[in-house]
């Protein structure tokens, strides 16, 4: 079955299972066909614009992981001096 005589089978029609596999399969090849023909591309201003959107996301995720680090460091240190005083009391 080809892609227009897909298109206008009939509803009416007592379609058996054998012809809605044909049918499908036909409407499928066609759809197939005319991405491989016609890839779609995003602009180069979209493009751009995703990939400065990505940087940006990157850039305030690297932020706050050294702010993340940072704290943890200062905690580690304030622990680390008060275990040592407490160690050099006795």
């Amino acid at each position: 079955m080809n892609y227009k005589d897909a298109l206008n089978v009939t509803i009416n029609d007592k379609l058996t299972k054998s012809k809605l596999i044909d049918i499908a399969h036909a409407l499928q090849d066609r759809c197939l066909l005319s991405e491989l023909d016609k890839p779609e591309l995003i602009s180069l201003n979209s493009y751009i614009k995703d990939v400065q959107s990505r940087m940006d996301i990157h850039h305030h995720e690297m932020r706050e992981l050294n702010k993340d680090v940072t704290n943890v460091i200062n905690y580690i240190k304030d622990k680390y001096n008060l275990m040592s005083t407490l160690t050099d009391a006795k």
